[in-house]
């Protein structure tokens, strides 16, 4: 009979009045690769509570030899609207996190096509990643299509993940 054991380390930053949440960081084993996971809205995982998202994010990089990862999002609201203030502040946590990992994941999904507002910090955050010259990858499905959501049927429990490629998007004035 073999016995193991494993502690799952969780941090969560939120801002003063818990309005938002801009960092979980899960970690299962400190010697092995960390990622960073850039989603679209927060959930509703906390320091004790794991929703769905969190899960498979964790199942997957486990089974692809991670040990930790940061999740962050384009939208940091639990509650309310996001303001300039909390866009500016998941910025701040982006540029610092990301120093901490070795791959940046981008998985905001492909609804993310219709919302300019979310097109627009992906974009900011791109650019700042690309500045720092970090490894995005993205997650690719058996059919050879990317860009998804960790929740996506045909991904989420087995992720192949692969270069980012910026998407092209018409300039609106």
């Amino acid at each position: 009979m073999k016995t193991l054991k494993n502690i799952l380390k969780t941090e969560v930053i939120y801002d003063e009045k818990k309005e938002n949440k801009y960092v979980v960081k899960k970690e299962w084993d400190k010697n092995k690769r960390k990622a960073l996971i850039l989603m679209k809205n927060a959930g509703q995982t906390d320091e004790i509570v794991q929703d769905q998202t969190t899960m498979y994010v964790i199942n997957n990089l486990a089974k692809l030899d991670y040990g930790s990862v940061i999740i962050m999002n384009l939208f940091p609201s639990i509650e309310g609207e996001n303001t300039n203030e909390s866009a500016t502040e998941n910025l701040k946590c982006v540029q610092e996190e990301m120093t901490k990992v070795n791959d940046v994941i981008i998985a905001v999904g492909t609804g993310i096509e219709t919302n300019k507002e979310a097109q627009k910090r992906l974009h900011m955050i791109v650019a700042i990643l690309l500045d720092k010259k970090a490894t995005i990858l993205q997650i690719e499905c058996p059919k050879g299509r990317r860009g998804f959501h960790p929740l996506y049927p045909a991904v989420k429990n087995g992720w192949k993940l692969v270069p980012y490629e910026i998407p092209i998007v018409e300039q609106a004035d």
